[in-house]
Protein backbone atom coordinates (compact mmCIF):
# COMPACT_ATOMS: atom_id res chain seq x y z
CA UNK A 1 0.00 0.00 0.00
CA UNK A 2 1.36 3.59 -0.67
CA UNK A 3 0.15 6.68 0.97
CA UNK A 4 0.19 10.15 -1.02
CA UNK A 5 -1.17 13.55 -1.89
CA UNK A 6 -2.69 14.64 -4.91
CA UNK A 7 -1.20 17.77 -5.54
CA UNK A 8 -3.66 20.18 -7.46
CA UNK A 9 -3.37 22.44 -9.99
CA UNK A 10 -3.23 26.17 -10.53
CA UNK A 11 -4.40 27.36 -13.54
CA UNK A 12 -2.90 30.26 -15.14
CA UNK A 13 -3.78 32.01 -18.56
CA UNK A 14 -1.76 35.06 -20.62
CA UNK A 15 -3.49 38.29 -21.05
CA UNK A 16 -2.47 41.28 -22.06
CA UNK A 17 1.68 40.70 -21.61
CA UNK A 18 1.17 39.12 -17.67
CA UNK A 19 0.79 35.78 -16.44
CA UNK A 20 -3.43 36.01 -14.58
CA UNK A 21 -3.92 33.56 -11.84
CA UNK A 22 -7.60 33.93 -11.00
CA UNK A 23 -8.46 33.90 -7.30
CA UNK A 24 -11.29 34.16 -5.03
CA UNK A 25 -10.20 37.66 -4.11
CA UNK A 26 -10.32 38.68 -8.09
CA UNK A 27 -7.27 38.06 -10.71
CA UNK A 28 -3.65 38.13 -9.66
CA UNK A 29 -0.97 39.45 -12.91
CA UNK A 30 2.52 37.95 -13.05
CA UNK A 31 5.51 37.77 -15.34
CA UNK A 32 6.97 35.32 -15.32
CA UNK A 33 6.43 31.83 -13.98
CA UNK A 34 9.30 28.58 -13.43
CA UNK A 35 9.14 25.36 -12.41
CA UNK A 36 10.41 21.51 -13.81
CA UNK A 37 8.93 20.54 -16.79
CA UNK A 38 6.16 18.04 -16.51
CA UNK A 39 3.80 17.88 -19.33
CA UNK A 40 2.43 19.76 -22.49
CA UNK A 41 -0.98 18.66 -23.82
CA UNK A 42 -4.06 19.97 -25.74
CA UNK A 43 -7.51 20.45 -24.49
CA UNK A 44 -10.44 21.79 -25.84
CA UNK A 45 -12.25 24.09 -24.02
CA UNK A 46 -15.37 26.38 -23.74
CA UNK A 47 -14.88 30.01 -25.66
CA UNK A 48 -17.41 32.35 -25.88
CA UNK A 49 -19.38 29.22 -26.79
CA UNK A 50 -17.25 27.38 -28.92
CA UNK A 51 -15.46 24.80 -28.47
CA UNK A 52 -11.85 25.97 -29.34
CA UNK A 53 -8.17 24.12 -28.49
CA UNK A 54 -5.72 25.45 -25.66
CA UNK A 55 -2.21 24.13 -25.29
CA UNK A 56 -1.39 23.37 -21.08
CA UNK A 57 2.04 23.26 -20.39
CA UNK A 58 2.41 21.86 -16.41
CA UNK A 59 5.52 22.77 -14.52
CA UNK A 60 6.37 22.49 -10.80
CA UNK A 61 8.03 24.05 -7.84
CA UNK A 62 11.00 22.57 -6.81
CA UNK A 63 10.73 19.85 -3.98
CA UNK A 64 7.21 18.50 -5.20
CA UNK A 65 5.91 22.15 -4.70
CA UNK A 66 2.77 23.63 -6.56
CA UNK A 67 1.66 22.20 -10.32
CA UNK A 68 1.26 25.66 -12.22
CA UNK A 69 -0.85 24.90 -15.80
CA UNK A 70 -0.33 27.74 -18.61
CA UNK A 71 -3.15 27.54 -20.30
CA UNK A 72 -2.36 29.15 -24.28
CA UNK A 73 -4.63 29.75 -27.07
CA UNK A 74 -3.65 26.77 -29.78
CA UNK A 75 -2.56 29.09 -32.45
CA UNK A 76 -1.40 32.27 -30.96
CA UNK A 77 2.02 33.66 -31.33
CA UNK A 78 2.98 32.59 -28.08
CA UNK A 79 2.02 29.11 -27.81
CA UNK A 80 4.42 28.75 -30.88
CA UNK A 81 7.04 30.87 -29.53
CA UNK A 82 7.63 28.85 -26.13
CA UNK A 83 7.29 25.27 -27.68
CA UNK A 84 9.73 26.31 -30.14
CA UNK A 85 12.30 27.96 -27.74
CA UNK A 86 11.56 24.74 -25.74
CA UNK A 87 12.34 22.79 -28.49
CA UNK A 88 16.04 24.21 -28.36
CA UNK A 89 16.92 22.70 -24.94
CA UNK A 90 19.13 19.87 -24.87
CA UNK A 91 18.51 18.78 -21.98
CA UNK A 92 15.34 20.22 -19.26
CA UNK A 93 15.92 21.61 -15.91
CA UNK A 94 14.27 24.55 -14.35
CA UNK A 95 11.89 26.58 -16.62
CA UNK A 96 11.16 29.58 -16.60
CA UNK A 97 8.48 31.11 -19.12
CA UNK A 98 8.27 35.22 -18.73
CA UNK A 99 5.88 37.30 -20.93
CA UNK A 100 5.32 40.81 -21.54
CA UNK A 101 4.14 43.25 -24.00
CA UNK A 102 5.28 44.81 -26.42
CA UNK A 103 3.03 46.94 -28.48
CA UNK A 104 -0.06 45.03 -29.22
CA UNK A 105 0.99 41.99 -28.97
CA UNK A 106 2.10 39.41 -25.96
CA UNK A 107 5.70 38.02 -26.31
CA UNK A 108 7.56 35.32 -23.89
CA UNK A 109 11.18 34.60 -23.14
CA UNK A 110 12.07 31.25 -22.26
CA UNK A 111 15.13 29.73 -20.18
CA UNK A 112 15.82 26.78 -19.14
CA UNK A 113 18.86 26.22 -16.39
CA UNK A 114 19.00 29.84 -16.38
CA UNK A 115 20.07 30.17 -20.05
CA UNK A 116 17.78 32.37 -22.52
CA UNK A 117 16.26 29.79 -25.23
CA UNK A 118 16.61 30.86 -29.19
CA UNK A 119 14.09 29.32 -31.21
CA UNK A 120 15.65 25.95 -32.53
CA UNK A 121 12.95 26.35 -36.46
CA UNK A 122 13.82 30.13 -36.94
CA UNK A 123 11.48 29.16 -40.09
CA UNK A 124 8.28 28.38 -39.41
CA UNK A 125 5.90 26.85 -42.68
CA UNK A 126 4.47 29.87 -44.34
CA UNK A 127 0.61 30.28 -44.25
CA UNK A 128 -1.22 29.09 -47.01
CA UNK A 129 -4.05 31.27 -49.03
CA UNK A 130 -6.77 29.09 -49.73
CA UNK A 131 -10.50 30.01 -51.38
CA UNK A 132 -13.28 29.69 -48.80
CA UNK A 133 -16.91 30.56 -50.26
CA UNK A 134 -14.88 33.05 -52.88
CA UNK A 135 -12.93 34.94 -50.35
CA UNK A 136 -8.97 34.47 -49.92
CA UNK A 137 -8.06 33.60 -46.29
CA UNK A 138 -4.73 32.37 -44.94
CA UNK A 139 -4.73 28.23 -43.85
CA UNK A 140 -2.05 27.76 -40.66
CA UNK A 141 -2.75 23.98 -40.89
CA UNK A 142 0.70 23.19 -42.29
CA UNK A 143 2.44 25.10 -39.63
CA UNK A 144 0.12 23.80 -36.63
CA UNK A 145 1.11 20.19 -37.64
CA UNK A 146 4.83 21.34 -37.67
CA UNK A 147 4.09 22.84 -34.08
CA UNK A 148 2.82 20.19 -32.50
CA UNK A 149 5.51 18.10 -34.00
CA UNK A 150 7.93 20.07 -32.05
CA UNK A 151 5.31 20.00 -29.20
CA UNK A 152 6.35 15.99 -29.32
CA UNK A 153 10.25 16.46 -29.46
CA UNK A 154 9.90 18.50 -26.28
CA UNK A 155 7.78 16.46 -24.33
CA UNK A 156 10.08 13.38 -25.50
CA UNK A 157 12.74 15.46 -23.42
CA UNK A 158 10.62 15.55 -20.13
CA UNK A 159 12.73 14.22 -17.11
CA UNK A 160 10.47 14.95 -14.62
CA UNK A 161 7.74 12.97 -13.14
CA UNK A 162 4.91 15.55 -11.88
CA UNK A 163 4.26 14.45 -8.07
Amino acid sequence: MSLGTKQNKTFLNIREGKIIKKGPHGEEAYTYVEGYLGAIYTREREFKGERVPYWYIDLQEPSGGEIYSLSIPYSSGVAKSILNALASAEEMGMVKIEVYQRGEFTKATVYNKGQRLPWKYPQLPPLEEIQVGGRTVKDDTRRMEFIEQIAREVTDKINFNLI
